[in-house]
């Protein structure tokens, strides 16, 4: 075995706020320790942990000691008291593994040496110490916090977009003695507008990646904390923190720690935590949060994890969701379902099956779709159907008018049942919190949690249904309608991003089929679809109807009355050639001479010759029957007029 050789000496400080000399202090308190004990420590490594608590044992330093000990490099370690090297529950095991590895502890500040007797108790006993200090400090703090909470004061907890201020400026003291000066809450205007800028983005359609590179292109200011750039899940944080809309909850969850220091949210009890109504901290306006709830609840069922799945999630593309062009993600191919991909040529840009090719399993869809042809198609089909106002839209909104006056008759019922079962839930938390305390049961605190869960649910359910009742639901007349379907058409036009969404929206999915002329390996395309009403009276009344009561405008997506029939729009047609092909042949089984037909038809002998070639050998291999007829012989006085074949 290979003896340790090195000598190190740890120190810790827990906060920015303490002074950073602490460590210093520290160290010189070590070596005078081991002066004492006749120790020679010249040589010593000295490792300073800085602003890092000693509740947690991911800390770089510490991390670093650990790894020395699992290679069995330390000789001495020595702390000024043991608090310093941990405060969790793992310094003991960590100790014992130094000693294991052939090293030794010592705490000069108390004592401990575990070349001692007895020093496994010395130690235990000093990490009960320090765990329940640490324990009973962060009762203490909570206990001032809610205090401040109370009065509406700062306890720290404000997100991006908001300041703390002191009330009393000439209360604070330069040598951080005595309490703390109060402080109070404002908006920080110059945040506050990224704020309303993040959520207004995603209102409209914005994915949070692309308002993340928003922020980074325009240079956004950030807080200056360790990680002081923006990413997306810092935006997804804003975009559901009630605070924006005044809603200020604190205590609501309670921090656990493991032995290694790791901590986990836990709610806590009904009762303990506190919510206060800030309207003058309001940044948000309610239409606009309420939006954005409802977007990120339609992303977290797209893309959100599901029971049964793996992590990943559900496979649903992004384009459906976010749209890199007007027509991305929204075509298919109906002969093999799959999504069309994009493909150029020079400055001609097209859309065609992935799956098409010479393999034997390929698609037969062979024909391209030109992107400006499709979009042109679309767009003056849209345009036409939402100037027109068909028989169908028109139902669509008379089922929707009916689907909301009876779900409002509901609603009352509806209350009532939520709030019985809220009471009886209720009842079960007091009775099994109640059974917590007196007996530590992991299978009531997991039913506590449960009910606690449903009750919350139960108690936003009933106080969106309030809202509904409060909020008379009144659906504007239909020539308002026919006014808002014309701006919406002309919306469609100038605004591609909106246009974008809202196509996948109304249409779900287009498929491409294709049309072969005889005997071509390329034809022209035609698509089907259908719309649906729904969407279309959902983008027209978006801002008509309160978001209140916009979740009654989904009716039964099976219902027939929402959708159209099916459209064909024709992306191109039969060629002159194409049109000419069974003329041709049938003048040719009439022994009609080829300097006629080049007169007839207009195309010269050479398209012409191709024209009819293509449609006999269509012909003959549908049939699968052979032909002797070839290609005639042009006379002497026809060789000057004829030009080459095409």
């Amino acid at each position: 075995m290979i003896l340790p050789t090195k000598d190190v000496i740890y120190t810790r400080f827990s906060s920015e706020l303490q002074n950073e000399k602490s460590c210093e202090d520290q160290e010189r308190e070590v070596r005078t320790g081991l002066e004492k004990l006749k120790i020679d420590h010249s040589a010593a490594l000295v490792i300073y942990d800085q602003a890092e608590s000693g509740t947690k044992t991911f800390r770089d330093e510490f991390a670093r000691l650990v790894d020395m000990v699992e290679r069995g490099e330390i000789r001495i370690l020595a702390v000024d008291d043991q608090a310093r090297l941990s405060r969790a529950d793992n310094a003991f095991a960590f100790i014992t593994d130094l000693v294991y590895s052939g090293g030794r502890f010592i705490s000069t500040g108390e004592g401990i040496d575990t070349t001692q007797q007895g020093w496994e108790l010395r130690v235990k006993v000093m990490e009960l110490h320090n765990s329940t200090t640490i324990r009973e400090l962060g009762r203490r703090v909570r206990r001032g916090q809610l205090g401040r909470v109370l009065e509406g004061l700062s306890t720290g907890d404000f997100p991006y977009g908001y300041e703390a201020f002191y009330l009393h400026p000439e209360e604070v003291r330069t040598d951080r003695r005595g309490p703390k000066p109060k402080k109070g809450l404002r908006i920080n205007e110059v945040e506050a507008n990224w704020v309303r800028w993040i959520f207004d983005h995603f209102v409209e359609g914005w994915s949070i990646g692309a308002i993340v590179r928003g922020l980074i292109e325009q240079k956004a200011p950030t807080r200056r904390r360790r990680k002081s750039r923006w990413t997306a899940q810092r935006v997804r944080k804003i975009l559901e923190n009630a605070k924006y809309v005044g809603v200020w909850r604190w205590g609501h969850t309670l921090t656990l720690r493991n032995s290694k220091g790791k901590t986990r949210q836990q709610p806590v009890p009904a009762g303990q935590g506190v919510t206060h109504q800030r309207p003058d901290l309001r940044i948000i306006q309610q239409e606009t949060w309420e939006k954005a709830q409802q977007r990120l609840r339609e992303l977290k069922d797209l893309f959100g994890h599901k029971v049964g799945q793996k992590r990943r999630g559900p496979m649903v593309h992004h384009l459906q969701v976010y749209p890199g062009s007007l027509l991305g993600g929204l075509l298919f191919c109906g002969l093999c379902g799959r999504r069309l991909w994009y493909h150029s040529s020079g400055p001609r840009h097209y859309l065609a099956c992935p799956n098409r090719g010479k393999d034997t399993d390929a698609c037969a869809m062979t024909t391209t779709i030109l992107i400006t042809k499709a979009e042109q198609a679309i767009l003056d089909f849209l345009e036409g159907i939402l100037l027109s106002w068909p028989e169908w839209l028109a139902k669509a909104l008379a089922e929707m008018r009916r689907v909301i006056e009876a779900t409002a008759t509901k609603i009352p019922a509806e209350i009532a049942a939520d709030e019985n079962r809220l009471a009886q839930l209720e009842k079960q938390i007091d009775n099994w919190a109640d059974s917590l305390a007196e007996v530590r049961s992991q299978t009531i605190a997991n039913r506590l949690v449960s009910a606690e869960v449903e009750a919350e649910g139960l108690r936003k359910r009933i106080e969106h249904a309030r809202q509904m009742l409060a909020v008379p639901v009144e659906m504007p007349n239909d020539a308002w309608i026919a006014e808002q379907l014309t701006d919406l058409a002309s919306v469609i036009r100038q605004d591609e991003r909106r246009a974008a969404i809202l196509l996948r929206k109304i249409f779900g999915q287009i498929r491409a089929y294709q049309v072969l002329p005889p005997g071509k390996e390329r034809g022209y395309a035609y698509l089907r679809l259908r719309i649906n009403g729904w969407e279309v009276l959902r983008a027209v009344l978006g801002d008509k109807v309160s978001d209140a009561t916009m979740g009654l405008l989904v009716p039964d997506p099976d219902n027939p009355e929402g959708f159209s029939d099916e459209f064909q729009l024709d992306l191109g047609g039969p060629s002159r050639m194409d049109d000419w092909g069974p003329k041709i042949a049938e003048m040719r089984a009439n022994h009609t001479p080829w300097k006629e037909i080049w007169k007839i038809t207009g195309l010269g002998s050479g398209p012409a010759y191709v024209a009819w070639k293509r449609f006999v050998d269509a012909q003959r291999d549908k049939l699968d029957e052979t032909s002797d007829e070839s290609r005639p012989e042009p006379s002497e006085d026809e060789t000057d007029e004829q030009p080459g074949a095409a």
